[in-house]
């Protein structure tokens, strides 16, 4: 209440016509009991003014004024008349307006125009009293003005360069909370327009000085101003280091959402957000500095105090920016709760970037969702510092470290751990973190803070497509537990990976989970399977749980008991593609000896297509027991062009009417086939399954004798 009236005060004085004609002597009293029965304020008298019917009018407005300064700028009064702003050395100033706008020193921002304005335009939402000096000897007052969005513009009689200055006080703001998706609820404090078209841009805007911060400050109860959009798209290349002077406490939702967006900053001076405590506001620095492509340098932290995350926090706040170094702690101390998406994104496409100081910021914080999504994705950093997460601990998220260093093609190192705490696993934690960089070596330790059960797709794409060359043995040593879902999915494919630690996945033990190793080494350049390598999974076949595991891969054999573990009935694609396109040359007899009972569809699809194996286990399929499945034996074989003969009852437990495909392409181009051809009781396939047309066998391009005896439309 008392900023209130001390802001009406300076406000009488900023709009009541002149009071006096010079020095002359007023009747003190009557303007005292005037403020009195007006606005109810009681105006304390200058104890010097012995007679208040008649005193030197400057002597009474030089309390006034006192009284204004020490509200407006923290100033201390004693004595008043003889403050540090306004001194009885004054006392024969002319009481003017423009004696009180020289004397009274109200928070005022500048702004430069470019030399081609002809109109401007802003934007206050907040109520309180501002004069706007628009530099041509134009001013517009506004007194008392309300809670509400409202636009000032000026047109010039001819264009040029101009100097605007506005002055005031804030004294309340709107607590609409802004949607920043929609844009609903828009109640910025102060922002820029374009005159003609109303959009937040500031084309014509050249430089801008002063505190903001001071003239739109934190109110008494604690609500902030809202400066989201404020110099969007200015030309401006510099950011006063004073501009948020006066911003403290709880942050406003979007409260410095696209501030400096496409401006042509070129650096951030350090605290420029003055002092932040409590909790965070969603989406407070989104898209701050986003498309600056000038801004190169950032002094840390952006802000002091403490204050704990929220929802996309710094999402995209650096993104596609010239930025070429991160100083440690730049986003301040952070604590509490972790928030969904709060460094989404935040130095993605960044094509200068190449250093980064860890850790981001002091404090501990818990994991959440989408937490360190591409944080960096698409930059040209060259290194990873340790504990470049800062100290995380709790449970895990989903998608937390999603694409972090997604296409830095120039990241060939990584310190560990990246985060100190330990966190536990979370579904899809990893993905494709590491994906499409010129990573070529993981340090021991660096998901040494990751300590639990395995969780679904944790790791899935972690590092494809990268240029790594080795893995460390204990990459994984804190995950123990039963398999999950997609758990190493794709985790090491398109790598230059030549060798699989023997106990890589010694903490995995349980019941297979479908996708397990769905192409963990496929597309590598391993020439090797450790024996042991899946020791740990004893159970029941999953759906897709080895399919493309090994694809492409430069394995020449396979461990007899690599599978050992594995017992029970089929499962949908359980060993679709596994050792599709590698050069082993033999099938060891008992590499399914545990799989028994009824087909699933796609079980064997591709399995060992394009191989250069020369002769098939008459028992390896022996345990697959009952009617057809779809799809079940797609493309098996296909192109095993070394491939000598198939042995008679290497499909003998199949037996029942026909399924779709269930044969499709099962030998097709296995152009060496010169033995005898797989038959059930003596019979080929296409005898026993009249309807084969949908199950066509394709004995096709071989040198089978009994090609001919395949009916034409079957080819």
């Amino acid at each position: 209440m008392f900023r209130k009236i001390l802001s009406v005060i300076f406000a009488i004085f900023m709009f009541l016509p002149n009071i006096a004609r010079g020095a002359e002597m007023v009747n003190v009293e009557y303007i005292h009991q005037y403020l009195n029965a007006r606005w109810g304020i009681d105006l304390p008298y200058n104890p010097e003014l012995t007679n208040p019917r008649v005193a030197a009018n400057m002597k009474y407005l030089l309390t006034v004024i006192d009284i204004a300064n020490e509200f407006l700028n923290n100033e201390q009064t004693t004595d008043y008349g003889n403050g540090e702003y306004a001194t009885l050395a004054a006392a024969d100033t002319v009481a003017t307006n423009t004696a009180i706008d020289t004397l009274v020193k109200a928070p005022t921002f500048t702004i430069t125009t470019t030399p081609n304005t002809s109109s401007f335009s802003m934007i206050i939402g907040a109520a309180g009293n501002f004069i706007i000096d628009w530099g041509d000897g134009k001013r517009d007052v506004i007194a008392n003005k309300p809670i509400g969005t409202t636009t000032y513009s000026h047109t010039y009689s001819a264009s040029g360069e101009y100097e605007i200055k506005l002055t005031g006080l804030a004294t309340d703001y709107s607590d609409a909370k802004l949607d920043i998706d929609t844009g609903a609820n828009w109640v910025p404090a102060f922002a820029l327009t374009d005159a003609i078209s109303g959009s937040f841009m500031a084309t014509n805007v050249a430089k801008i000085s002063g505190g903001l911060g001071r003239m739109f400050p934190t109110m008494d109860d604690g609500s902030n101003p809202n400066f989201a959009f404020a110099f969007m798209m200015a030309p401006i290349t510099e950011i006063p280091a004073d501009l948020f002077d006066g911003i403290s406490g709880t942050p406003a939702p979007v409260m410095f959402g696209a501030t400096f967006a496409y401006t042509a900053i070129t650096s951030i001076p350090a605290d420029l957000f003055g002092t932040l405590n409590g909790d965070g506001a969603a989406s407070m620095f989104y898209r701050t500095f986003y498309n600056c492509a000038n801004l190169t340098t950032a002094d840390g932290p952006l802000f002091s105090g403490t204050i704990t995350p929220a929802e996309r926090m710094f999402y995209n706040t650096f993104s596609d920016t010239a930025i070429t170094s991160i100083p440690a702690n730049l986003f301040g101390t952070l604590n509490g709760n972790g928030a969904p998406r709060m460094f989404k994104s935040t130095f993605s496409e960044c094509p200068n970037l190449t250093t980064v100081d860890g850790p981001l910021f002091s404090g501990t914080i818990t994991p959440a969702e989408e937490m360190f999504s591409e944080t960096f994705s698409g930059s040209t950093i060259t290194s990873i510092p340790a504990n470049l997460f800062g100290t995380l601990n709790g449970d895990g998220a989903p998608n937390m470290f999603d694409r972090t260093f997604y296409n830095c093609k120039n990241l060939t190192t990584a310190d560990g751990p990246l985060f100190s705490g330990t966190i536990t696993p979370a579904e899809r934690m990893f993905a494709e973190t590491f994906v499409n960089t010129a990573i070529t070596s993981i340090p021991d330790g660096l998901f040494a803070g990751i300590q639990g059960a395995p969780a679904e797709y944790m790791f899935a794409g972690t590092f494809d497509s990268t240029e790594l060359t080795e893995i460390p043995a204990d990459l994984f040593a804190g995950i123990r537990g039963a398999p999950a879902s997609g758990m190493f999915d794709w985790t090491f494919a398109y790598t230059a990976l030549t060798e699989i630690p023997a106990n890589l996945f010694a903490g995995i033990q349980g019941a297979p989970a479908s996708s397990m190793f769905a192409g963990t080494f496929s597309y590598t350049d391993i020439t090797s399977i450790p024996a042991d390598l899946f020791a740990g999974i004893r159970g029941a076949p999953a759906e897709s749980m080895f399919e493309w595991t090994f694809v492409y891969t430069a394995i020449t054999s396979i461990p007899a008991d690599l599978f050992a573990g594995i017992h029970g009935a089929p499962a949908r694609s359980m060993f679709a593609g596994t050792f599709s396109y590698t050069d082993i040359t033999s099938i060891p007899a008992d590499l399914f000896a545990g799989i028994r009972g009824a087909p699933a569809s796609s079980m064997f699809e591709d399995t060992f297509s394009n191989t250069a194996i020369t002769e098939i286990p008459a028992d390896l399929f022996a345990g697959i027991q009952g009617a057809p499945a779809n799809y079940m034996f797609d493309s098996t074989f296909y192109s095993c062009s070394e491939l000598q003969s198939i042995p008679e009852n290497l499909f003998a437990g199949i037996s029942g009417p026909a399924a779709s495909s269930m044969f499709a392409h099962t030998f097709r181009n296995c152009t060496s086939l010169t033995g005898p051809s797989a038959r059930i009781n003596g019979q080929y396939l296409y005898e026993i399954w009249p309807d084969a047309s949908r199950m066509f066998t394709y004995y096709g391009s071989t040198g089978l004798s009994d090609y001919d005896q395949i009916p034409s439309d079957w080819k």
